[in-house]
């Protein structure tokens, strides 16, 4: 069995960059996406990747969190009075978001591909290079314009979208998760991804391709700034270093791999 081992938001703060990266050096992880919108912190993080050839980085869109890219006078859905996203909290409570809708009055398509090539081409910028594969970021399953949108940045960049080629290649993993909603402190306390995954890797030896997501991250005071989603990380990176995750992909002969090995 091949295992995609990917930890989202690199760049989000400085905590969350080192976290990864030691996850990377001491883990299991593979592949990680840059947020480009963060300032400093995502200066720091496009710094800290020529460090890490091996590793697969990409880019996460992020239109949830800190601020836009793109003029805010060309996105004005998406962005508050002084050019800050909207956070995704705010828009579950809006009365227009739909559970089973598309939500396009929310995140309209051609606000959303506007600013996703803003953060495309700011990417570039503080990279060199372009990304190894584009990678959507928390409203996903409830904003399909913003799918749309990635899907049609990737036919125009010929980078690949995570998402359509891990349909392509029926990736596959464990069945529900260790994430318990609301985001709560007291949630995220009584959490243990180590643990979930203790209970549930064997249903991912059911696949040839299987997936293995989070956010690992040591937690700093500046990501309370931005997200609820917080201390949940620092169970995340415990997963991903485990001796239990090493152990159990020796003992099952797990391949490890990256988006690098994924073809078209």
């Amino acid at each position: 069995m091949k295992l995609l081992v990917q930890s989202d938001d690199y760049g989000f703060t400085k905590g969350v960059t080192l976290g990864i990266l030691d996850a990377v050096d001491n883990g299991i992880i593979t592949c990680t996406g840059l947020f480009v919108n963060m300032g400093e912190s995502s200066k720091f993080a496009a710094e800290k990747m020529k460090d890490y050839p091996n590793t697969c980085f990409g880019i996460d869109f992020n239109i949830v969190s800190g601020p836009c890219v793109a003029d805010p006078k060309l996105i004005p859905t998406l962005v508050d009075e002084n050019g800050m996203f909207i956070k995704s909290t705010v828009r579950y409570a809006d009365p227009r978001f739909s559970k089973d809708g598309d939500n396009g009055e929310l995140w309209p398509y051609e606000e959303v591909l506007i600013e996703i090539r803003a953060q495309f081409k700011k990417y570039v910028e503080l990279t060199g290079k372009k990304p190894e594969y584009l990678h959507n970021h928390s409203i996903t399953a409830f904003a399909k314009e913003y799918v749309r949108a990635i899907s049609d940045l990737s036919k125009e960049t010929g980078v690949i979208y995570s998402r359509n080629i891990r349909a392509q290649y029926q990736f596959g993993g464990m069945k529900g998760s260790w994430n318990v909603k609301p985001f709560t402190i007291e949630n995220q306390l009584k959490t243990s991804a180590l643990e979930y995954v203790r209970e549930h890797a064997d249903e991912m030896l059911e696949f040839e391709y299987a997936a293995l997501g989070g956010h690992a991250a040591f937690v700093d005071n500046e990501l309370f700034k931005w997200t609820t989603y917080t201390i949940i990380r620092c169970k995340d990176h415990e997963m991903y270093t485990s001796d239990f995750m090493k152990e159990w992909i020796k003992k099952n002969n797990v391949q490890l791999i990256s988006y690098r090995d994924l073809k078209v």
